[in-house]
């Protein structure tokens, strides 16, 4: 079953100081460039394309990723987000995406609060 959270929603729960673990699947280098982190959102980087690989390192960091609070998955537009989080419920964690991703939350700070108009279809 998919599960995503609006922008909204999310700053709800942060502004209710709900214990989140904020994980952004972007690679490496656009996770540097920019993320919530940026916003004053801790934000910690584990590239999806690295957690679908058979490598031994990357499967230990997501051994570590916590098991005691929800774990919100963040992309660019939110496919990778939703990927990610998916792969992460079959291996047992509570993991929701962020609807629309960075893009979103970009938008939804520049429209004064409102969510962005999703695409038809």
């Amino acid at each position: 079953m998919e599960q995503k959270i609006l922008v909204r929603d999310l700053l709800v729960r942060l502004a209710n100081k709900e214990r989140l673990y904020l994980l952004d699947v972007r690679d490496e280098d656009k996770y540097r460039a920019e993320s919530l982190n940026d916003y004053g959102v801790p934000t910690e980087n584990l590239p999806y394309l690295k957690m679908v690989e058979p490598d031994e390192d990357i499967q230990e960091r997501m051994k570590e990723l916590p098991t005691d609070r929800q774990i919100i998955t963040i992309c660019t537009s939110g496919n990778k987000a939703r990927k990610a989080a998916e792969l992460l419920r079959e291996k047992g964690y509570d993991a929701t995406s962020l609807e629309g991703g960075l893009t979103a939350w970009k938008q939804y700070h520049e429209n004064g609060g409102n969510e962005p108009k999703q695409p038809a279809g």
